[in-house]
């Protein structure tokens, strides 16, 4: 499966750079490698060595005619160990065009169940707190609530308001073969650009998005609202501190009052919220240290009883070029009815090295992102 993988790729390069009018060529890895210890409420613990969430990225773009490009993008990730996904995950394939204003991509890609990024070690250890969670889901694969074959088209706005329309189909534990749409909305982003974030002003993202899961033939809609805002809140271009926020209000069924599995666990009413304080250290106009803490709260309005806290603190540590060492803490505790299914508490401690690369060949466009935004970045 591997060498067909890399066969694969070797000839999709050599035919795009013998070709009449070559293509840029954009290639993106990422490698996570951590020892994790975790220790449970009945203080028995484990340690293991997760590498999930490394992945290799091979994208290609082309000049249309008029003023626009085209993208295509194919992506492989390891997931979890405990996943049933296999050893390899194909988390993007998708086509892309795209002009100053517009941009329509279809295909396999990460979905609009998050507004913002938040400096963890992995995209999904707050996931219960910042991710609109998919209901056709099992809750054994992350990828489930991050990934899904979409239809999105974004008009921008004076270079920072962006506004989405989306349509996406996720993975349905019932029936894994459905392909049709079962999720559906729209966001709407103020998001300073790339290239003007050092400018430090206050306000570097704010916004809103509605999402919709069709649960019966459009007849019942699970409805999420989810809201984000980042604030500088030391401007300083070398000691550099910012606030980011999220909540999700997940509407519901007001019919669902026990949380005995994850079907009610995602469907019933709840309130979430995730926020980090982050500070960077840059040196010489080079990130080099970056520390945050987060804190996570989530509720659920017909069992009072149930709620649930996280806490992260973590630090990274830039050794060279693109490659960081760094330590997290995460703490969580689960009360009433949600301890039935993730248990009363949980503490894991990580050591990791991360280690990101992005080559260009051919070199034709300026960017408003490169392949490596498509997921979760570090230091930055």
């Amino acid at each position: 499966m591997k060498t067909t993988i890399v066969t694969i790729l070797i000839l999709l390069i050599r035919t795009v750079m013998y070709a009449q009018v070559s293509p840029e060529i954009e290639l993106g890895a990422k490698g996570v490698m951590s020892g994790n210890f975790n220790i449970d409420n009945t203080n028995t613990s484990s340690a293991v060595s997760d590498f999930s969430d490394s992945q290799l990225l091979l994208g290609f773009k082309q000049k249309l005619y008029s003023n626009w490009r085209g993208q295509m993008v194919f992506g492989l990730q390891f997931p979890d160990a405990d996943s049933n996904l296999g050893q390899v995950f194909f988390n993007h394939i998708f086509l892309k065009i795209e002009n100053q204003k517009n941009i329509i991509k279809i295909g396999r890609s990460t979905t609009q169940t998050i507004l913002n990024e938040f400096p963890t070690l992995r995209d999904d250890d707050a996931m219960q707190f910042n991710y609109s969670l998919n209901p056709f889901s099992g809750g054994m694969n992350t990828q489930d609530n991050q990934y899904g074959n979409v239809i999105e088209y974004t008009h921008i706005f004076k270079q920072r308001y962006h506004l989405t329309v989306h349509g996406e189909n996720f993975v349905n534990l019932s029936e894994p073969n459905n392909f049709k749409l079962n999720s559906f909305g729209t966001s709407f982003l103020y998001i300073v650009p790339e290239s003007q974030i050092w400018n430090r002003n206050i306000l570097q993202r704010i916004g809103f998005s509605y999402n919709n899961y069709v649960i019966d033939n459009f007849s019942d809609l699970l409805k999420n609202i989810l809201g984000t805002v980042t604030l500088n809140l030391k401007p300083d271009p070398v000691h550099f501190i910012d606030l980011k926020l999220q909540t999700i209000y997940n509407v519901g069924f007001t019919g669902i009052n026990d949380i005995n599995n994850y079907s009610n666990y995602v469907r019933t009413p709840s309130f979430s919220s995730f926020g980090t304080v982050r500070y960077l250290y840059r040196k010489y106009e080079r990130p080099l240290i970056q520390a945050s803490l987060g804190f996570g709260y989530k509720s659920f309005s017909l069992a009072n009883d149930s709620k649930q806290i996280l806490g992260i603190f973590n630090v990274f540590y830039r050794l060279g070029e693109n490659f960081d060492i760094g330590f997290q803490y995460r703490y969580t505790q689960n009360n009433g009815q949600v301890e039935n299914l993730f248990g009363r508490q949980e503490q894991r401690f990580q050591i990791a090295f991360v280690y990101s690369v992005n080559q260009l060949f051919n070199s034709q466009f300026d960017d408003r992102n490169s392949i490596l935004n498509l997921e979760h970045n570090y230091i930055k």
